[in-house]
């Protein structure tokens, strides 16, 4: 199950051995030991439905300029920036491309912080700009790393800085667990086991919601409020902005944060979302999944959003300023802003693909299949059988 990557790449955080932009999807490479999940076949499993959790690689999460592999197994890979230690991966090894970036993708691997436990598994992952969540396969640990001038991190008052994965004290509160953890560039989210949610970081716009906006940032986990719905199951975030969705069937959600009303992200919201199978948010609009095709708003003045003429999409990844989406038959699309190659090798002079989708070049061989694709910041992800 190869993966290949695409777009910016300036700090290596594409993986594939260089801190060179490329349009083309091109192999990433994984440092010994290289995850055995990589090698499994993933013949069997359905296609197009859902995110690429359906093909073993369970998540991509993208910071501004650093990568986060989970996998079903729950081991993490971690490619790009490093110099603060946001990768998790503390120790540089001898022959690094640039010593304090991570040029090919590295195991994380948690070390004994001083309760005699190490955590080499994990069940989610989030990374806003500079920082990185990692959620523990085990037990109720959130570990922490990286940077966040604002609050970012989560660690309380004044911690701008982790150079080490360390453990949030007292998060989630006793008796609940994290069901999932979301970041936009400078806020997470975490719904956990009881339906509330919780946020850390900017705050001033209301994506936390309205309690604690006037204090601008919040510099540890608390309640977000506004929610009208009993029980939130999920959670995702644009550049200033939360969504979060409750009950499935009946389409519930809610979005919190004023600030990209510019690009009418609250003023074109449905009431509801109907039945769908999944949501997504760019920097500065939504995208939701449903099986009679994608409903999408907010920002298109790069062609964030997609054509009228995208055809059916099985599967729709989302990055902060474009789309990509797995198509029938196998083929991948892109659209919205590409300056970085990250919608292919070609866009206009703007760097955009606008009002149209582009076809990405795929490394067909051996009778592979794409299983699934990725997007994150400016960067493109592609999953092969």
């Amino acid at each position: 199950m190869p993966l290949y990557a695409f777009g910016s790449n300036g700090s290596g955080q594409l993986g594939i051995g260089h801190d060179e932009d490329v349009s083309i999807p091109t192999r990433c490479i994984f440092e010994a030991p290289e995850p055995e999940i990589l090698l499994q076949s993933s013949e069997g499993q359905g296609e197009g439905e859902g995110h690429s959790t359906n093909c073993l690689l369970q998540r991509i999460a993208a910071g501004g300029n650093h990568t986060l592999l989970l996998f079903s197994s729950g081991a993490v890979y971690a490619a790009g920036c490093n110099d603060d230690g946001r990768c998790g991966v503390v120790e540089e090894e001898p022959g690094d491309h640039h010593h304090h970036s991570l040029t090919r993708f590295r195991r994380v691997v948690v070390a004994d912080d001083g309760t005699g436990q190490s955590c080499a598994t994990f069940r989610d992952v989030s990374a806003c700009w500079e920082g990185t969540f990692l959620v523990a396969a085990e037990g109720d640990r959130v570990f922490v790393v990286g940077s966040g001038p604002k609050g970012e991190l989560g660690l309380g008052e004044g911690v701008v800085r982790a150079a080490r994965p360390t453990p949030m004290k007292g998060f989630p509160p006793s008796g609940t667990q994290i069901v999932s953890v979301a970041s936009g560039m400078g806020h997470t989210v975490a719904v956990l086991s009881d339906g509330s949610v919780y946020g850390w970081g900017a705050a001033r716009k209301g994506q936390l919601g309205e309690v604690v906006k006037g204090r601008k940032m919040a510099w540890e986990p608390v309640r977000v409020d506004g929610v009208p719905f009993s029980r939130a199951t999920g959670a995702v975030c644009g550049r200033e902005f939360t969504v979060v969705t409750g009950d499935k069937g009946e389409g519930e959600f809610v979005i919190l944060g004023s600030a990209d009303n510019r690009w009418n992200v609250l003023s074109d919201a449905p009431p509801t979302l109907g039945v769908y199978r999944d949501i997504g948010a760019s920097w500065h609009g939504v995208y939701v999944q449903r099986d009679e095709g994608v409903l999408t708003w907010g920002r298109n003045d790069r062609g964030q959003l997609p054509p009228v003429d995208l055809p059916a999409v099985r599967e729709l990844a989302v990055g902060s300023e474009h789309g990509l989406a797995l198509l029938g038959g196998g083929t991948v699309a892109a659209f919205g802003w590409g300056e970085h190659g990250n919608c292919g090798p070609v866009a206009d002079e703007q760097g955009n693909v606008k009002g149209k989708y582009g076809l990405i070049p795929l490394p067909m061989e051996g009778g592979s299949r794409v299983v699934g694709v990725g997007a994150g910041c400016a960067t493109s992800w592609v999953i092969m059988s």
